[in-house]
């Protein structure tokens, strides 16, 4: 019997692992969206500031789109999956820093109501979606795109 070598090992691998747990962030990630899509349309139907409630509403729309998006394609293993992956994560980070910048200067929006910022509940929100960001860009998830399932 006999082992592969510790670099026959390390290039054989083709990144599933990194993969399919940046897909799984990516849909848990989406999946946070979508509830903020439904508390977007709750603003909607009942705030007084029309501006507010559409930004959130589209904000988390648009962050869950990319994001389920992202995490199927990883799934099938696809590069648009990667793509979208990246493009999600990374806007949902710009996102978080945008409600933690403007809530400082008073502009609160991604369904925040007027008062303080919770910096614990956006770095909650901030880990993941590093984590996801940081699996996509990998390159074993780029093997694994590339490579697919076979």
């Amino acid at each position: 019997m006999t082992f592969p070598s510790q670099s026959e090992a390390t290039t054989s691998s083709r990144g599933g692992g990194t993969g399919i747990t940046a897909a799984v962030l990516a849909l848990l990630g989406g999946l946070f969206h979508l509830v903020g899509v439904a508390g977007g349309a709750v603003l909607l139907a009942g705030d007084g500031d029309l501006g507010r409630s559409l930004l959130t509403f589209a904000t988390h729309l648009l962050l869950a789109v990319a994001l389920i998006t992202g995490g199927v394609g990883l799934v099938l293993a696809k590069e648009f999956g990667r793509v979208a992956t990246i493009i999600g994560a990374a806007a949902a980070l710009v996102v978080y820093l945008l409600v933690l910048v403007l809530g400082a200067f008073g502009v609160y929006f991604l369904g925040l109501l007027d008062g303080d910022v919770p910096l614990v509940y956006l770095g909650v929100l901030c880990v993941p979606a590093i984590g996801t960001l940081v699996l996509a860009c990998l390159p074993p998830t780029a093997r694994w795109v590339r490579q697919g399932w076979s």
